[in-house]
């Protein structure tokens, strides 16, 4: 279904309706408001909504009609499926009002230094139709003239002349979507942009916390001690309470043990007292790891894929 959402963004933004903006932005994790955004001038403005309808095409050609899959975000893009992701999660709920905020207050005043990405904002006039955001990280400025090499152009009058302008170069493939509260991603690079490293050290916290409070551990200091060194903070982000509350029954606390190999005391709590017992347990409760309900075995996974399929049985 979100799918077709995406083909229907394109299809609907075609309209002659929709008003195009171009910003470029600037990160810098150091301060209070980490973007800095100044609105881009066309001499033209045929040019900018030549360029948008240009991109919507082959967004659609070359981006959506690719994917097999739009999927929940889980930290794992398998590259053959788009990740959505609310804007209103956690994740990226602070910094994409930081973002909104700093292209709302944009200005014509050129940014100094590198530019990090562009913005392609797309306002519709007509009812129905919702407003929509496309981003790409890259910079659009190139310097032809360089320490490399230098560039030159033929005249009218077959002469070569000297090439010293900066030239801008917008691509054709969008890093990620924004529309109607929902973030499409095609890649990783909006983690970067939106500092998720730093947001996801707190997930990782909360989720630790989570476990503990479980009460199934027979020492909870020496788990929560070994939980935060595990090195994968996206790992946390598929905490479900659907596994939380399989290991909060003894009984299916002891199946759990049981299929993963992990130690119980006399009380039947996870005696976990080692770095591998901790992260096999972490990337069950994570639904990293899975067990085949026909061969039994237990297997990892890369990326989680929930199917609609109608009578299946849980795993």
């Amino acid at each position: 279904m979100s799918k077709e959402v995406l083909k229907s963004i394109c299809t609907s933004a075609q309209k002659d309706s929709y008003s195009w903006a171009l910003y470029f932005f600037k990160i810098d994790k150091r301060a209070k408001q980490p973007f800095k955004v100044n609105k881009v001038r066309f001499k033209n403005d045929t040019y900018l909504l030549q360029y948008a309808k240009n991109l919507l095409s082959t967004t659609e050609t070359f981006q959506i009609d690719q994917i097999s899959e739009v999927q929940d975000y889980d930290g794992e893009n398998s590259k053959v499926s788009c990740d959505k992701l609310l804007l209103t999660n956690e994740l990226i709920s602070e910094q994409w009002e930081l973002f909104s905020q700093a292209v709302a207050a944009s200005s014509d005043q050129k940014i100094d230094g590198k530019i990090n990405g562009y913005i392609l904002c797309g306002q519709p006039s007509g009812h129905g139709d919702k407003a929509v955001t496309f981003v790409k990280v890259a910079n659009p400025i190139t310097k032809l003239t360089n320490k490399k090499s230098v560039v030159f152009s033929s005249t009218a009058n077959d002469e070569l002349d000297l090439i010293t302008d900066d030239v801008c170069r917008l691509y054709l493939t969008v890093d990620f979507i924004a529309y109607n509260d929902v973030m499409y991603i095609f890649n990783h690079t909006f983690e970067t942009v939106f500092n998720l490293e730093k947001t996801m050290a707190k997930v990782k916290q909360h989720a630790i916390e989570e476990i503990a409070g479980t009460n199934v551990f027979s020492d909870i200091g020496i788990f929560k001690s070994l939980a935060s060194k595990y090195k994968s903070s996206r790992t946390f982000i598929t905490l479900k309470p659907e596994r939380i509350n399989r290991v909060k029954n003894k009984r299916s606390r002891k199946a759990v043990a049981d299929m993963l190999h992990l130690p119980l005391d006399a009380n039947g709590n996870f005696a976990i007292t080692t770095a591998e017992e901790a992260s096999i347990l972490i990337r069950y409760l994570c639904f990293k790891i899975f067990q085949d309900n026909e061969t039994k075995d237990v297997l990892e996974a890369n990326t989680v894929t929930k199917l609609s399929i109608e009578h299946s049985s849980p795993q």
